[in-house]
């Protein structure tokens, strides 16, 4: 393991179990990806050590789920098989047992480019350790064995574990595997894909297989299907020779073997430098958890960028990768992949909309969802960002500054069917059937935070660009920059209007229509929304106002890791989040921790102590515990919400983008001098 991008060790003698929870990740820009627990026991569907693309980024297929390891040991004393894996296996209780229980011989886990697990049995070591190879569907065990004693002698058999399926699915006994196994390789196919593996020295046996009732406590804890069936097309067999350190390795790749460079972290080493000017010391655990989530995307002929919302199931969504460009690419230096990425989404704007998200099986534009009303506000943030970072004239004068006007041109006359400007200037989005905004749960036709009409951070995000577009057009297009200028004053004059609430001295969350069209009715729930009134650039809040919004949401929505979406004593308040999917849904923006919120949070602290020292202090205080969550708990990565109570368990997606780029970000604008 490379030690200058080593991050975390975890002693797990004597207490494996206690860490099923606690959860690795390993990418490589396709958004193929490698996935499990600290123990190695696979936790849900997800869990793979090889889940590649079929169609980068998305069409992703949990191909080697496993690998079960024997060492049959020969002694004087006669042979032992000796298993360094473990399953879970749900009981007809509905409890999850491991067996076998290799996990009870792990000793160490390593995790930096790459994760490793150390072994020991009496006086025998063994190590595993997993890459997975960058920018192609390929991925490499290593194994080191040693410690055998001159009497002795040993053979281990590696056992592939497969279900080569779709990563939402699950697998219960088909016969749609075929194998074809030849001296020391194995070609295992299923439904047109074809996993090719490779040992060097061991020999293929195919003896087909099938281990029943895998079991998935995780699943089980969301209410979702928690049982499989795995195929085991046959072992590589390796002689372990006494006296010697035996090394070996295990490769695997989609297809053909492609051609491997041995360039593991290169791309890693200009985002650590960028980072280090900033952030010091934890730079390279910042670089490593921000690449996780930059892809290639084929648009049209071209290749370019994306970011991916989260592992293991989102694709990329518009909100939050434009949300995620500045701390995941800005701060990291990483300027070319932003601009890819702006042009990706570009290429697409419809009506002035940017796509809310690709869908999870296609490659192509024709996969894009046109179901968002800030989508293509925050695309704005992102590009005005881009241009403050690089002053790149050339691309704002090709096409970027086209298609930020477009989508500006788009909200002016209505973008779609649900996006409109008022008389007032703002933007009025969606209807009681639809959820435009990032809080967005829906489940059975139920939406769970209906935000219908003016939503508060909705018209924060269009003033600003608004704003941001007239300065950045001032001396190019003086027509459009009056244009948008005078449209700024309208709404500056509307926003203390419509959502001022005098009770609370802080913002409503939404306003919208009764049927007849004449009445205007306020949601005055204590949301997180509001802070982007704060945090924004250009703000239409004064200065007296600005500092009440923070108070409230310092004074009541504040935790941790993030912002809670509600606060406890809200009639809609729903601090645990688990069980089936309407349940979950239901808590999801009902008082769940979001760790992104925490971003415009701290931006808001700094901005109201105009970057003061005392002001840097306290925003780096709050997002203290989400760094230390990084290095300790989350293993390199973030979660995508916690629930709202304490412990504040970390919930949802295990590594989210806007939750590390958001820290990222806001560390840089800390740490700037």
């Amino acid at each position: 393991m490379d030690k200058n991008w080593h991050t975390h060790t975890v002693s797990l003698a004597g207490d494996e179990l206690e860490h099923l929870h606690r959860e690795w990740l390993l990418t490589n820009g396709t958004g193929a990806y490698a996935m499990g627990t600290l123990p190695g026991i696979n936790g849900r569907r997800y869990h793979g050590l090889f889940v590649p693309t079929t169609h980068p980024p998305v069409g992703r297929i949990v191909a080697v789920n496993q690998m079960f390891e024997n060492l049959m040991l020969t002694s004087q004393v006669g042979t032992r098989s000796v298993v360094f894996s473990s399953c879970n296996f749900q009981q007809e209780d509905g409890s999850f047992s491991p067996n076998p229980q290799g996990h009870a011989m792990l000793r160490r886990f390593d995790r930096g480019l790459t994760v490793s697990w150390v072994y020991m049995f009496d006086h025998i070591q063994l190590i595993r350790e997993l890459e997975l190879h960058q920018n192609v569907q390929a991925a490499t065990l290593r194994y080191t064995v040693a410690g055998l004693a001159p009497d002795e002698s040993a053979k281990l058999n590696l056992h592939p574990m497969m279900t080569m399926r779709d990563f939402h699915a699950l697998c219960a006994k088909v016969d749609a595997f075929d194998v074809q196994g030849h001296a020391d390789t194995a070609v295992v196919s299923r439904d047109g894909n074809s996993i090719q593996f490779s040992c060097d020295g061991s020999t293929f046996t195919t003896k087909c297989e099938w281990w029943y009732g895998i079991g998935y406590p995780m699943d089980a804890e969301r209410g979702q299907g928690c049982k499989e069936d795995y195929f085991l097309p046959g072992h590589f067999t390796v002689d372990i020779e006494p006296g010697k350190v035996n090394t070996f390795e295990l490769k695997m790749s989609l297809g053909m073997f492609p051609e491997l460079k041995a360039d593991r972290g290169k791309h890693l080493k200009p985002m650590r430098k960028k980072l280090k000017e900033s952030v010091g010391k934890d730079a390279a655990l910042l670089a490593m958890a921000a690449d996780d989530f930059v892809v290639d995307r084929t648009v049209g002929e071209r290749s370019l960028k994306t970011i991916l919302a989260g592992y293991p199931w989102f694709a990329d969504w518009g909100r939050d990768t434009f949300i995620a460009l500045p701390g995941l690419l800005l701060c990291t230096g990483r300027y070319d992949a932003a601009r890819d990425t702006l042009a990706a989404f570009a290429s697409v704007i419809k009506d002035g909309l940017v796509p809310n998200r690709f869908d999870d099986y296609s490659s192509d534009e024709s996969s894009a969802h046109y179901n968002s009303v800030d989508a293509a506000l925050w695309f704005i943030q992102a590009a005005h960002a881009y241009m403050d970072a690089t002053e790149d004239t050339d691309s704002w004068n090709d096409w970027l500054c086209d298609a930020v006007k477009s989508i500006i041109e788009g909200y002016i006359k209505g973008a779609g069917s649900d996006v409109r400007m008022a008389g007032d200037g703002m933007i009025y989005a969606g209807n009681e059937r639809t959820q435009l905004t990032w809080m967005d749960a829906k489940c059975n036709d139920v939406i769970f935070t209906p935000r219908q009409g003016k939503a508060v951070e909705i018209n924060a995000l269009w003033y600003c660009g608004l704003a941001q577009t007239a300065e950045r057009l001032k001396n190019t297009d003086k027509q459009a920059a009056n244009h948008y200028t005078n449209l700024t004053q309208r709404i500056k004059r509307a926003y203390v209007k419509t959502f001022w609430d005098e009770d609370r001295d802080a913002l409503r969350d939404h306003v919208w229509l009764t049927d007849a069209g004449n009445e205007e009715h306020a949601d005055r729930a204590v949301r997180p929304n509001q802070i982007f009134a704060v945090s924004l650039p250009y703000s239409p809040l004064p200065q007296v106002r600005q500092k009440k919004v923070l108070a409230e949401v310092r004074d009541k929505l504040l935790t941790r890791y993030g912002l809670r979406t509600l606060p406890e004593n809200d009639p809609h308040y729903h601090p645990q989040y688990t069980g089936e999917q309407f349940h979950r849904d239901k808590a999801y923006h009902q008082g769940t921790i979001w760790p992104w919120l925490m971003g415009p949070y701290a931006e808001a602290v700094l901005r109201v102590g105009k970057f003061s020292d005392e002001a840097k202090a306290e925003a780096m205080q709050a997002v203290a515990p989400l760094l230390n969550f990084l290095k300790e708990k989350g293993i390199g990565q973030l979660h995508e919400i916690h629930e709202a109570q304490p412990p504040h368990r970390p919930v949802g997606c295990m590594a989210q983008a806007w939750s590390v780029a958001e820290l990222v970000r806001v560390m840089s604008l800390i740490g700037q001098k």
